[in-house]
């Protein structure tokens, strides 16, 4: 009886631990280009290649950034990730992007399935919304 109290410790321990997000990253891409933004705790990296050209923006990732995109993962199940299905399929006649979102922890990289633009499943609306908030954060003009 000694030996299980410990050894469930450490099982509810092991149960507990929580993938620490390293990186996210979207990728979107249409007939005219792709797009690469990726965030970590220190920058900000978009990178776009398009017909006959290629921009590179890099930036620091602000504290608070970090921590929106956190809070908006805190809920995600990373292992199922893959399995959410689009709520649309505009991307298919190329009324819409095709986007792809790619989180990074310590051990694997988990992605989505490809959706229209920012219209992920429900469960990432959340965390699209931070992208999206990052992405146009330097261009206020922007939707």
């Amino acid at each position: 009886m000694k030996y299980l109290i410990p050894l469930f410790a450490v099982l509810l321990m092991v149960s507990c631990k929580t993938n620490d997000i390293l990186q996210y990253q979207y990728k979107s891409a249409t007939m005219i280009g792709s797009k690469t933004m990726t965030i970590t705790k220190d920058s900000v990296i978009v990178v776009f290649n398009g017909r006959g050209k290629k921009t590179y923006d890099a930036r620091l990732t602000t504290p608070e950034e970090w921590e929106e995109l956190e809070l908006a993962t805190s809920r995600v199940d990373l292992k199922d990730l893959n399995t959410l299905e689009s709520p649309s399929n505009m991307r298919q006649t190329d009324a819409s992007p095709y986007g792809t979102i790619f989180l990074t922890t310590k051990d694997s990289t988990y992605n989505t399935q490809s959706f229209d633009g920012y219209n992920s499943h429900e469960s990432l609306l959340p965390l699209m919304g931070v992208i999206k908030k990052i992405a146009n954060a330097d261009r206020p003009e922007r939707p």
